[in-house]
């Protein structure tokens, strides 16, 4: 993987950086819907208040390009670290990170708006709320066919890619372990795509706003935005497809490292300008409609420093972001609450299974036979082999024609563990430490069977053992 994953990080970072900075801080407010996740409102144009947002504006957006400044600096010094595994454990920490922090400011700007309101005399009519029956439930824009057609593509390549590996069809592929590598890649983009269905439906089925007391104006309003985000699943979901369907085609002429990388760095900025697109859509739409806005819901303390909505006063689960693009639960919902554990619990997950892959990729490999057992330990015991069902040891070496393609597993430099294609024999149970300069190739119970020492000399004493024990 080398540095290809860091450039894959930069592609994703630099762009979403620059969207939350034209998106979420933007100089010329007077234009925009919301300020800092407070509703903009006529009050707020008068001289003296204009002038306090302007000060808030410029000391935010200032603070915010230091912060990025930083980022981008601290990214440069990821890329400097020479061990892999660290490198990746520290863009995650960093991405999730990163993306809090250049909040924080919007955030703070939100209690400034906040105490702003109080200090011009502006109170909340807590509890208000407004509902349009005429359009309620009637606004759709989405056609599940669009998202459908896309993914049908995918599942009909990912199909294909089964049969080859099954040996059904037969393919003339450039790449040796090529089945293999489509098959990883037209699943995952399914499965993407698989989840990107009920997130749209999800957007398109969050209640509608109510901006003014003309029910047609709520209903072309709601439509319109609703369109937005529908059109923009749906250029992600053919985004997904594309790759797919390019990766299948070169796959029969060429296959690289660079080609691979070429295609995610297309992919993301696929998805990114889709981003771009809703975010520059989304504030035209803000922008039409803003003169025929003649209802304001003043729900400002709804939201916990702009970003997070607790009302529970509202049945709603879901609601339209204040920052950022896309929806948000009601954390006051029942349901809301629930989303929110699984959400805190899958995110301290993740970041264990940082710290441990961080913890694996730093700790030496060891192979010994204990009580006629030959056990694989890094961390924890991976393999466990009785010595009486090993056959046929060889120690092979691990020269320039050596290949290894994972199929399942860890697969960081200079570990290797899981299931991989070696020398373009699959489902090999891998145990090695590519510094070695050979490892033991084995068969039990009807698995083959690829371990090494951290040395070649660690790896020829194990030979020796297994020979012996074996005959």
């Amino acid at each position: 993987m080398d540095r290809y994953f860091d450039v894959i990080m930069l592609v994703i970072m630099v762009p979403t950086l620059l969207i939350m900075f034209f998106y979420e801080y933007p100089l010329k407010w007077q234009e925009r819907k919301l300020i800092f996740g407070v509703r903009n409102r006529e009050e707020f144009k008068e001289a003296k208040a204009s002038a306090a947002i302007d000060k808030i504006v410029r000391s935010t957006r200032k603070t915010v390009l230091i912060l990025m400044a930083v980022s981008l600096l601290m990214m440069g010094l990821i890329m400097l670290i020479p061990d892999e595994m660290i490198r990746m454990a520290l863009w995650v920490v960093f991405v999730l990170a990163d993306i809090f922090i250049i909040s924080v400011p919007f955030m703070r700007s939100n209690r400034e708006m906040k105490s702003l309101k109080k200090e011009i005399g502006i109170r909340s009519a807590a509890g208000t709320t407004y509902a349009d029956l005429k359009g309620a439930g009637s606004v759709r824009a989405l056609k599940l066919s669009r998202l459908i057609i896309p993914n049908v593509v995918t599942a009909l390549l990912f199909a294909v890619s089964q049969l080859f590996d099954l040996g059904v069809i037969k393919l003339p592929v450039y790449d040796p372990n090529g089945s293999f590598l489509l098959t990883a890649m037209t699943g995952t983009f399914l499965f993407i795509g698989i989840i990107m269905i009920p997130i749209a439906i999800m957007m398109d089925n969050i209640r509608n706003e109510v901006i003014s007391s003309d029910s047609d104006t709520n209903m072309n309003y709601n439509r319109a935005k609703k369109k937005v985000y529908a059109d923009m699943f749906v250029s992600m979901t053919w985004a997904n497809t594309i790759v797919v369907i390019l990766y299948t085609v070169l796959l029969f002429f060429v296959h690289s490292d660079i080609v691979v990388i070429i295609q995610m760095m297309v992919y993301m900025f696929l998805l990114m300008g889709g981003v771009a697109l809703l975010a520059k859509r989304s504030l035209a739409i803000d922008r039409r409609y803003r003169k025929e806005t003649t209802i304001d819901a003043d729900d400002d303390d709804k939201w916990i420093l702009g970003s997070f909505y607790y009302n529970p006063d509202d049945r709603r689960l879901n609601v339209a972001k204040r920052m950022g693009i896309g929806g948000t639960i009601n954390m006051a919902h029942p349901a809301g609450k629930v989303i929110s554990v699984i959400s805190a619990l899958v995110l301290v997950s993740a970041l264990c299974m940082v710290i441990f892959l961080g913890t694996l990729g730093r700790s030496s490999m060891k192979v010994s036979i204990e009580n006629d057992t030959l056990v694989c330990n890094q961390v924890i015991d991976h393999y466990k082999i009785p010595v009486s069902q090993i056959s046929d040891p060889e120690l092979c070496e691990m020269g320039s024609g050596f290949s290894l393609s994972r199929q399942v597993g860890i697969g960081m430099e200079p570990i290797f563990i899981g299931t991989f294609v070696v020398n373009g024999e699959k489902n090999c149970k891998v145990f090695l430490n590519v510094e070695s300069d050979s490892y033991v190739r084995f068969e039990s119970d009807g698995n083959v069977y690829c371990i090494s020492g951290n040395s070649g000399q660690e790896t020829e004493a194990i030979f020796a053992q297994i020979k012996a024990l074996v005959g």
